[in-house]
């Protein structure tokens, strides 16, 4: 008997931080710059400098650039940072409108 009390503990431990990830990643997806649909307009490429160095992980570590590439879907330009945790190592993407800088 304990031990099925021991195995809902542990069932409900893993739930409990699943469903805690999932609420953060959905909370991630709605910040400015978090996908290509909500990207942060920026009016030149300093901007973008100064975003990358305000980014902060979940962990509460500082967010280092690990590379910058560039798309192009329509009219509209995007330059994408590649970030990477300085403590814990998780990879995240940061998008910007930069097609007012080409214009």
């Amino acid at each position: 008997m304990a031990g099925l009390f021991i195995g809902v503990a542990v069932i409900a431990a893993v739930v409990a931080v699943w469903w805690r990830w999932r609420q953060e990643r959905r909370q991630q997806r709605r910040q400015p710059g978090a996908t290509i649909r909500l990207p942060i307009v920026v009016g030149g490429f300093d901007e973008i400098d100064g975003c990358v160095e305000e980014q902060r992980c979940s962990c509460g570590g500082v967010m280092a650039l690990s590379g910058e590439t560039s798309r192009r879907v329509g009219e509209r330009r995007y330059r994408i940072a590649r970030l990477v945790c300085q403590d814990c190592e998780r990879e995240q993407q940061l998008y910007f409108d930069v097609t007012t800088v080409f214009h």
